[in-house]
This record gives structure tokens, C-alpha cells and sequence, in this order.
């Protein structure tokens, strides 16, 4: 009963207007509360008490939920600052939740992600006043509902959801692709006309581009002189059909071929037939890796390359093999030779500066191929003899072309075997200084000679005598040998008179 005394009494000091704080503001700052409710103006403190009361008595705080639910009011955006009850977050969760909220139109991913604070705390809370709702506050009911709350959006059927969901990517092409009514014939003959490099970089548009630009008929020659390759790079190459290959000067890392690649296999056989590696900077084990993918080979150069036993077994296994170029290679040695000298159909061979022995030198003049036309074995100082010339003259009776400059062993004697070449066209021995001034006027009287070359021997004086007394023959014309070469002067775009560029 006493109570019950002290409710009443509360409230009659509620409607009592006298007793309102809000009376002593100006009327500018007071903004008037309308309540069609039996309710009236009311005390902030009191209420602010009467708040917390009712957030820990769960069954007044849905009483008066309710109540507040049939009132309307007009609120002050200027007291939004006065009280901050943590009420207003939770019904402002509940909310969002709820199918009663179906007049906000929300068409974001997340709609928490761009809502302002303000307004998302301007719902009304059980005493009548809006709260305003700090940033901080604000982040973390947003984790607190993403978290605390999900699970009950799920178990509660028919209430409005909020899904994630990954908007469809727009294609980069729009309308009809043309290329999808030509035969793959007719891309290849556009293909046909691109150069390596762009040739490449379409084998990424789409699979049935990638397996037509690797047809065999745009990958006859290429053109990798002068690169850095990694190790493995010929694996992939190699494969797609390359027949002229120039790797002159170019950088080759170890190994020559990957295990996962097509050309691991033991039995494979590349279609290599030109192969340009003058200069390039390999080991002797790749180079040998190489070589024994490679059986049809008909024109090759290793110029200042590291060979080995292995390497030339390789070599000698290319039975159409013509043209060979050995200058200056390094670790011959007369297993090498041997290998070399079952090459039967050899037309062109050059052993220039290759650092035989005597050994080697007498196995290579008595046994070389009779199908030679064209031989360099200059730098031989100390192992190349006359006896050895005459041999040579003995094994190829059809020398067209024969270098033996720096071969300071040679002597007259050797004129005298050179006589017997009736088909020898260019002839060059420069600093020969064994042989005599005078005997060089009788090589001129070959019956085929063209060219002679003997630089290092005369003096300016002596050599437009000696030129004017051999009228049909040119002299010194030549100062290097092409033979077996692969490129001669300017043509730097082909090798053997084969094209390797674009």
C-alpha cells in the first residue's frame, strides 16, 4: 500500500507543471513535446533514471515498449547529445531485422557500411528521446549485431535477410566474336604474318590459339642470336618444329632440357637441320645434350664452342651432315677426330686453330672424306708437316677451296703437292714463312686458281710485281675464310643463305 502512496505521489509531481524544469528555458531552446498519449512534459533526469530502471526489468521494459509504441512525438534534434541510452542500439538491431521495416529501399552489400551514426540512432527509445551515438559506439554494435545476431536471422523463417553477393564481371568483349567462323587454315595464315615476339603473346588469347600458333609452319626459323636463355628454353622451342636455328653469341644456362619437357625423352629427334652456334657461351654437357636430340642436322657451326667425346659421337651420327664449322673449338683430341671422319657426305670442314696434336693432324690428313671440296686447317704452327699435305692431297684430289695459313711448317715441299689440286680455286697461305718468295709464282700456274692469298709474305713493292706477272690470279683479296661459316660480311640475317628473321 505504501507503494502504491509513493507511485501516485510521484506522478502528481509529474503533472504538476510548476515543478518542470524545462519551464526556466527560453522558448527558442525549449521545443515543444506532443504527446496524443496521457503523458506529459517530463523531467529529463527522471526519465533518464526511469530508462535504466526499465532496461533491468525485463518485464516493465516491454510494458512500456508498448506504450511508447501508440504515442507519437515530436523530438529535438538539439538533445540528442543529453542522454545516450545503449537501448536505442539494440531496437535499432531488431529494427533492421524486423518485416515491419519495409519502407527503406536498400540495394548496397552491406547496409551498415555507408549509414551515418546519426541516423541510424534516431529511432526513439522508451522514454521519448533520441540518442545520439558516438562513431566508436557505433563500429562496435555493427560487429556486435554481424556477430551476436546472424545466427538468429537464420532460425527465424519469413523475416528479411541481407545476402552478400558478387556481382557478375561484364565481358570485355561485346558481340560476336569473328573469328570463332574461320577454319583454323585461315587463322594460321594470319598468324603467318606476325613476328616471333607478337606470335608469342597470342598464344595467351585462348586455347585454340595457343594450339594453332604452335604449328610447325610458323616456327621453320628463328632467330635467338645474341640472348640470354634460361636454362630449359630450348626444351620448349624445340618442339614446335624449328629447322634454322641461330643461337650465335647467345647465353644458354644449364640443363639444356627440363625433365618435364617433350624433348626429355631418350628417344626423341629434334628437325633441326640448321644449327648456328658460333660464339655461343654453352658447357660442354650442354652442348652434348643437344647434339644427340639432333639427327638431321645437315649444316652446323660450333665455333669456339667446349666439346667432348660425347659431343662428337653426337655429331657424327647426323649422316646428311655437309658443313661443318670447328674453328678455335676447344678439347679435340683424336677420338674427336675420329668421330668426325665417319661423316661421309662432309663437303665443307673447318678445323682452323683447334690445337690438334701431331697425332690427331696425321689421322685427319690420311683419312678424310673423299667428298670434301672445301678445308681450313689453319693455326697448325708446330703439328701440320708437308708429309701431312701430301696426304691430304692423296685423300681429296678435289679440293675447290684450302686454307693452310699460319702453318709455319710448311716448305717448299709443299708447293710441290699442291700442284696436283687441278681443281683448286682459292688458296691461301699467309705467314707461311717456311716457303719461299719465289715458289708462290708457280702456284699461279694452277689451271683453276682464282684467288691466292699470302698476307704477311711480301713487300709492297714485290707484290705489284708479283701481281702484275699473275694478271688472271687475284692476290690477297680474301683476308679471312669463309669456309663452313655460316654468316659472311653484312648478312647477319641469315645463316648458310637461309633467312632466320621476320
Amino acid at each position: 500500500m505504501a507503494e502504491t502512496c509513493w507511485y501516485n505521489s510521484k506522478r502528481m509531481r509529474l503533472d504538476d507543471g510548476c515543478n518542470n524544469n524545462h519551464n526556466s528555458t527560453t522558448e527558442k531552446e525549449n521545443e515543444k513535446w506532443s504527446y496524443s498519449g496521457d503523458t506529459s512534459l517530463v523531467e529529463p533526469e527522471i526519465l533518464e533514471d526511469m530508462g535504466v530502471g526499465m532496461l533491468a526489468d525485463g518485464e516493465a521494459s516491454r510494458e512500456s515498449l508498448q506504450t511508447l509504441k501508440t504515442q507519437e512525438c515530436t523530438i529535438s534534434p538539439k538533445n540528442f547529445d543529453k542522454l545516450k541510452p545503449a537501448s536505442t542500439m539494440y531496437e535499432s538491431q531488431e529494427t533492421y531485422k524486423s518485416n515491419s521495416f519495409e519502407k527503406e529501399n536498400i540495394d548496397r552489400l552491406d547496409p551498415f557500411e555507408n549509414e551515418d551514426a546519426v541516423n541510424f540512432c534516431a529511432i526513439n527509445n522508451e522514454s521519448g528521446y533520441a540518442s545520439r551515438v558516438e562513431n566508436d559506439n557505433f563500429v562496435e554494435a555493427k560487429e556486435n549485431f554481424s556477430k551476436e545476431d546472424s545466427n538468429d536471422a537464420v532460425d527465424k523463417p519469413g523475416m528479411d535477410q541481407f545476402y552478400l553477393f558478387r556481382r557478375k564481371k561484364k565481358l570485355s568483349i561485346i558481340g560476336e566474336d569473328k573469328f570463332n567462323k574461320l577454319s583454323d587454315e585461315m587463322i594460321l595464315m594470319i598468324l603467318k604474318w606476325l613476328p616471333k615476339k607478337c606470335l608469342v603473346r597470342s598464344m595467351l588469347v585462348c586455347k585454340r590459339w595457343c594450339q594453332i600458333a604452335r604449328d610447325e609452319a610458323l616456327w621453320t626459323r628463328l632467330d635467338l642470336g645474341s640472348k640470354v636463355l634460361a636454362g630449359g628454353t630450348l626444351g620448349h622451342i624445340l618442339p614446335r618444329g624449328v629447322q634454322i636455328l641461330r643461337l650465335a653469341q647467345a647465353e644458354i644456362a644449364n640443363p639444356a632440357f627440363l625433365s618435364n619437357s617433350d624433348i626429355s625423352f631418350e628417344d626423341y629427334t629434334c628437325k633441326l637441320q640448321y644449327l648456328d652456334l658460333s660464339m655461343a657461351v654453352v658447357s660442354a654437357d650442354f652442348l652434348a645434350d643437344l647434339l644427340k636430340k639432333c639427327k638431321y642436322l645437315k649444316k652446323l657451326s660450333l665455333e669456339k664452342c667446349t666439346l667432348n667425346t660425347t659431343s662428337c659421337e653426337a655429331i657424327s651420327k647426323n649422316e646428311d651432315l655437309e658443313i661443318l664449322n670447328l674453328t678455335m673449338c676447344e678439347g679435340m683430341n683424336l677420338k674427336c677426330v675420329k668421330s668426325i671422319i665417319k661423316l661421309t657426305r662432309l663437303t665443307s670442314l673447318n678445323m682452323a686453330w683447334c690445337a690438334l696434336d701431331s697425332e690427331s693432324m696425321v689421322y685427319l690428313c690420311q683419312s678424310l672424306p673423299f667428298s670434301i671440296k672445301r678445308l681450313n686447317i689453319a693455326g697448325c704452327r708446330k703439328t701440320l708437316t708437308d708429309d701431312n699435305i701430301k696426304d691430304l692431297v692423296q685423300c681429296c684430289p678435289n679440293l675447290v677451296e684450302l686454307d693452310l695459313s699460319d702453318c709455319t711448317m710448311l716448305t717448299i715441299n709443299t708447293v710441290h703437292s699442291l700442284m696436283n689440286l687441278g681443281e683448286l680455286e682459292h688458296l691461301s697461305l699467309s705467314r707461311c714463312y717456311s716457303i719461299p718468295t719465289a715458289t708462290h709464282l708457280r702456284l699461279a700456274l694452277l689451271p683453276r686458281l682464282k684467288c691466292l692469298d699470302i698476307f704477311g709474305l711480301l713487300s709492297e713493292e714485290y707484290l705489284k710485281t708479283f701481281m702484275a706477272k699473275c694478271d688472271k690470279v687475284v692476290i690477297n683479296k680474301f683476308p679471312y675464310s669463309a669456309i663452313a661459316r655460316p654468316t659472311v660480311g653484312v648478312r647477319r640475317t641469315s645463316i648458310w643463305g637461309h633467312r632466320v628473321r621476320d
